[in-house]
């Protein structure tokens, strides 16, 4: 279990709720019918900031780059703002037309709201991935989490009106179950052992992971080229291409300009070392040579 991912996700649920409840201190926010603008900006506010903090908080604590961590909350909050507050227009209307008619009784709605939302957030990551994969790994974390606090965030703080309790559970609940879904659908990824003792874990989950000293870098790390070396997936093994003959990259104490990566690989990047892992660990004999 990647607990400092765990860590850094569940931070981001809190932070997200407390914030949104400073700017929403009253009223329910997922009642939509009751009070339709408020849930409009308290679930885009809410869920917009869970975006964003998930998708920085771990460039800060990991690669420590304040300028690229701000980026990437601005991009990914306003993606998530803007994706949520839409999906709340859409699905209001859609409830009412469903309560209206008769298709549908109330109680029914709301649940239909939580799966609503939980694709709604889901296609929030896979956009900001470049991925259909990370779109459906989302969904299955995420789905289970809106449906169980959404179940019990009514009978335990709602009816009482803590507002703040309810923001924060909502943002624990599908926190953890982001993380486990992440976590147990992972296919390949970078292990780094860190001085605080913690397990840096950089997931492998787009076709291209470019590693280098620059921003835009899914792997930034300080004195490196712009861009050091790139891992590609290509039928399903991932390869790694160095940019820089001149590097001081070694992989498995050797030089390689480019070559097949196998679960358990080292790779040194001047003073980083890095573990390659995958799921799906094949054996070195039926793979072809490494080209020095």
């Amino acid at each position: 279990m990647n607990w400092l991912y765990f860590l850094e996700v569940s931070i981001s649920g809190i932070l997200a709720g407390l914030i949104t409840w400073l700017f929403t201190p009253e009223g329910n926010p997922w009642d939509l019918f009751a009070n339709f603008q408020k849930s409009l900006l308290a679930n885009g506010l809410f869920y917009g900031l869970f975006v964003g903090f998930v998708s920085s908080i771990p460039v800060l604590i990991k690669e420590k780059r304040i300028s690229k961590s701000l980026a990437m909350f601005l991009s990914a909050a306003a993606v998530g703002l803007a994706v949520i507050m839409m999906a709340t227009v859409i699905y209001t209307m859609i409830g009412e037309i469903a309560i209206n008619h008769m298709i549908l009784t109330l109680s029914s709605v709301k649940l239909f709201w939580w799966l609503f939302l939980s694709i709604a957030l889901s296609f929030c990551f896979g956009i900001l991935h470049h991925s259909l994969k990370i779109f459906c790994r989302s969904l299955l974390g995420l789905t289970p989490g809106f449906i169980i606090s959404g179940s019990l965030v009514n009978k335990l703080f709602i009816a009482e009106q803590k507002w703040l309790m309810a923001y924060i559970f909502v943002g624990m609940v599908i926190s953890c179950c982001f993380v486990l879904a992440w976590e147990l659908l992972k296919e390949a990824w970078l292990d780094e052992e860190s001085s605080s003792g913690f397990l840096f874990r950089y997931y492998i989950d787009s076709p291209e992971f470019i590693v280098g000293g620059s921003d835009d870098c899914n792997l930034s790390i300080d004195g490196m080229p712009a861009q050091l070396f790139v891992i590609n997936e290509k039928e399903g093994l991932h390869n790694i291409e160095v940019f820089d003959d001149k590097s001081v990259l070694r992989i498995n104490n050797c030089r390689f300009r480019y070559r097949v990566l196998i679960d358990g690989d080292t790779i040194k990047a001047g003073d980083r070392t890095f573990i390659y892992h995958s799921k799906y660990a094949r054996s070195r004999d039926i793979l072809p040579e490494a080209a020095a």
